[in-house]
């Protein structure tokens, strides 16, 4: 049950910013102490008169005072963060609504995620709203864009925070935004329109048949919004068509949301009488216990779960709770983030809203438990913040760190990090080549650059890919366009293999 050790890094930060931290707290609790002045509290301790005398003094003395609202939220806002930056607590956090919250599915825009590619931006995913309706999909290509009457726009001379801020801009939210799209080395036009959108919350993969064994394979992005009602309104059409044996959850990226909806989908699968999770308070009281009621409604003969470096909070909850409760369920992939802790919510009077973390989460151990040696205790139960969950089949890290493809076109040629970054995702990419793009005395970072521009250029004919280097010094915007997109070409291979292995593991 150990909750994780401090790292030195942690402790040092810990030292180098207690005072700045003792300032921030001084302000901030000034602030919430004048609160309670106004509701008519009295009794207040030294301490805190100290600081309501400070807040009261920033506010109508102090030249730039005066400003209430601005000083209050200012106020609750460092307290929050600075406080829980100190016990590297990065969910804990005040926000002046509940929509600052960011914890909706329910967006405005185009309603499709994208990523650098090639010049242009990829569809990483097109959610439910006027982008899928116009036709866009999943793995298109988007390469230009007319918007309202300006004349076309090309991505590929542009950078991609040019790009997306071009298409981000709130002054031309209403007007018809015309995109060139390639899909299957074909080129035609989409004109689309921001509007409401929802996140997709399941995607089927692979629907059961003889051939694959009967597997279905879903893919599960979020634990915000209702997902476990999708979930199971999909398990209840799929069961319909057919046989299921095996159920395959790739969980990959689904950085968690209400533990609510963790719990209402493992009780579609595990034993009755099994512990879904546990939350213990900071004198490690039991404040809450969620158990299987019920006999499940799905109990197929075995499960796999895919797990990530991004796979966290309630979504490592349910991995855990399928882990222990049931008959085989194995968990393939990298060890997963590690986050074990749960947040409540403050709501003041105003509708601003603290964030705040109140719990560990602990989650039920399987029979002689192997992760971290908990085994070999006697409570049969773990809290993996700090560590994350350890697959029971472990994939190679390097497809994941292939897809996090950092924005280099103006540092790496400056920064040692950015050039051996890049020479890794080199050697990567092309590992047949005979002399590998590392540094010695002979080969450095341009020769590596200047290589790949020439093998690129072979594959392309395209001219701008003979000058790989711009005039100071930092890798020219097409060389760096290529760069993004064989990274990320290889990360789709890799991420498609890996799926296939866990689909076949039988």
């Amino acid at each position: 049950m150990d909750k994780g050790k401090e790292s030195s890094k942690e402790i040092r930060s810990r030292i180098l910013s207690v005072s700045a931290i003792v300032g921030i707290i001084a302000l901030v609790a000034g602030g919430i102490g004048g609160f309670l002045i106004h509701r008519g509290i009295n009794g207040l301790d030294p301490d805190e008169q100290k600081l309501v005398d400070e807040y009261r003094t920033l506010k109508d003395e102090w030249l730039f005072g005066n400003e209430e609202e601005f000083l209050a939220d200012y106020a609750l806002s460092g307290l929050a963060s600075g406080v829980a930056s100190q016990e590297g607590d990065d969910f804990t956090f005040y926000t002046p609504t509940m929509e600052d919250q960011n914890l909706s599915v329910d967006h405005s825009g185009f309603g499709f995620s994208s990523r650098s590619y090639d010049g242009g931006l990829y569809l990483t995913e097109v959610h439910e709203g006027s982008a899928k309706k116009a036709g866009l999909r999943k793995g298109d290509v988007l390469y230009g864009v007319t918007r309202g009457e300006e004349p076309f726009y090309d991505f590929t001379i542009h950078s991609h925070s040019d790009v997306t801020a071009y298409i981000g801009s709130e002054d031309h939210a209403k007007e018809d935004f015309c995109f060139l799209v390639e899909r299957d080395s074909k080129r035609f036009d989409v004109t689309i329109q921001r509007s409401s959108f929802s996140e997709n919350m399941i995607e089927t993969i692979e629907t059961p048949s003889a051939e694959n064994g009967y597997t279905l394979t879903l893919r599960i992005p979020t634990f915000l919004g209702n997902p476990s009602q999708v979930l199971e309104s999909t398990l209840k059409e799929q069961t319909g068509k057919s046989r299921i044996d095996r159920l395959v959850l790739d969980t990959r990226g689904n950085g968690g949301g209400y533990v609510s909806e963790c719990e209402k989908m493992a009780k579609l699968f595990v034993r009755k009488g099994s512990l879904i999770y546990q939350m213990r308070d900071k004198n490690d009281k039991i404040i809450q216990e969620k158990y299987q009621t019920s006999d499940p409604k799905y109990p197929f003969d075995s499960y796999a779960i895919l797990l990530d470096g991004n796979s966290a909070s309630a979504t490592e909850t349910f991995a855990m709770a399928m882990r222990a409760g049931t008959d085989d369920c194995l968990i393939y992939g990298l060890p997963s983030y590690g986050k074990g802790i749960a947040q409540g919510f403050h709501e003041f009077a105003d509708g601003s809203i603290l964030r705040y973390t109140y719990a560990y989460v602990y989650s039920p151990e399987k029979e002689n438990e192997t992760m971290y040696g908990e085994g070999e205790d006697e409570d049969k139960v773990m809290c993996i913040h700090g560590k994350g969950i350890v697959p029971d089949v472990s994939f190679d890290y390097d497809y994941l760190w292939l897809s996090s493809l950092p924005s280099i076109t103006d540092s790496i040629a400056v920064g040692e990090k950015s050039q051996r970054y890049v020479l890794d995702l080199l050697n990567l990419v092309d590992a047949e080549k005979d002399s590998l793009y590392t540094y010695n005395s002979d080969y450095h970072f341009t020769d590596a650059i200047t290589d790949f521009a020439n093998i690129e250029y072979e594959k392309y004919q395209e001219s701008s890919l003979l000058t790989p280097f711009n005039d100071n010094g930092t890798v020219s915007l097409p060389v760096f366009n290529k760069i993004a997109k064989e990274s990320y070409d290889f990360y789709l291979q890799y991420a498609e293999r890996l799926l296939e292995e866990t689909i076949d593991d039988r």
